[in-house]
């Protein structure tokens, strides 16, 4: 990620990883991608725009707040590791949506990996002890890192993420792909799920990880 981020052609690097059939696994043999693209794409945009103009009202990182009103509520989160935390959204796109949160605020995903006492080994067991919770429920999912754009070559005329080290907070998310799920509206970015977080929280929690 941080070769390709010399690169000024490219706006975005994206990795991610598609498990089975239905969600469109390209080969046989487990493996996870890594894209560049030169655009950043229309999700991440959404969230680094959202993050941007809640920073600007609140002086604060919209997803440290998302965090810590889980944290103390206590009522979607699947696990706690180390500086990280497996939690079900409140509003999850799809059933048993999850998403894994560093506790230490940073944008770029890479940057935390290479800082001292990164904590990679706590984020690993989490990581394979939420996928293998999701597995009881579904053998399929899509799995996206979602971090920050590239920001190594700035713009002259365009003043895009002045705030970027400040409103951004990078995370995994992942979608398990559930059969026969009730398809959403019709209208964009409007969704439906007939599993709440709680419940899908309290089911994960209880998974045999074995």
């Amino acid at each position: 990620m941080q070769d390709l981020k010399r690169d000024q052609r490219f706006k975005y690097i994206s990795m991610f990883k598609n498990h089975g059939s239905g969600a469109a696994q390209e080969f046989e043999h487990p493996h996870s991608q890594l894209t560049a693209t030169t655009f950043v794409p229309r999700r991440v945009l959404y969230e680094l725009r959202a993050g941007r103009d809640y920073f600007a009202t609140k002086e604060r990182c919209v997803f440290c707040d998302i965090l810590n009103q889980e944290i103390r509520q206590n009522q979607r989160i699947v696990e706690v590791r180390g500086d990280f935390v497996a939690l079900c959204p409140y509003a999850p796109r799809v059933p048993y949506e999850t998403w894994i949160i560093p506790r230490v605020h940073d944008a770029a995903f890479e940057r935390a990996a290479l800082a001292r006492n990164a904590g990679l080994m706590d984020l690993a067991a989490l990581l394979r002890r939420t996928l293998r919770r999701i597995r009881t429920i579904t053998e399929q999912f899509h799995l996206v890192l979602h971090t920050a754009p590239n920001t190594l070559h700035s713009s002259g005329t365009l003043g895009y993420w002045k705030t970027l080290d400040d409103d951004y907070h990078w995370h995994v998310e992942i979608l398990p792909v559930i059969k026969a799920t009730a398809k959403s509206y019709t209208f964009k970015e409007v969704y439906f799920s007939p599993v709440s977080s709680e419940t899908a929280s309290q089911q994960l929690r209880d998974a045999n990880t074995d």
